[in-house]
């Protein structure tokens, strides 16, 4: 996190309304620059080319080399349109920490972080 304890979080996403209703998200600073680090989660769009399993493997490949500052690697957050079961689905097998539907993503990312984050902290895993 920032020193003022606001999740730092890379979205990856070629969605220019996504990226502006997630950069417009208060309580969380969110950039689309991979070189920005570090990052407490590296958000990504699974509606974007190539397969989940994919774009999961890419983010996760950045996600460690631009650790949090904690040192603990950033979470891999996917997301996508709920009537994608299939592509969501790949995405938990590919190793997201987290799968949500776009709307998750879009109306309750910064409490999500929050719960994730903090349970982190705690030691509690997710």
């Amino acid at each position: 996190m920032s020193a003022a304890g606001i999740p730092r979080v890379l979205l990856v996403s070629g969605d220019l309304m996504v990226s502006s209703r997630l950069g417009a998200t208060p309580g969380v600073r969110v950039t689309t620059d991979p070189a920005a680090g570090p990052f407490d989660a590296v958000l990504v769009d699974l509606g974007g080319p190539g397969s989940a399993a994919e774009r999961v493997a890419a983010a996760r490949h950045v996600a460690a080399q631009h650790p949090a500052a904690s040192g603990r690697p950033a979470l891999v957050v996917a997301f996508g349109p709920h009537v994608a079961r299939e592509r969501l689905a790949e995405a938990a097998a590919a190793g997201a920490d987290h799968v949500l539907s776009r709307g998750e993503a879009l109306g309750g990312l910064p409490a999500l972080l929050g719960q994730w984050l903090g349970e982190d902290a705690a030691g509690e895993g997710h």
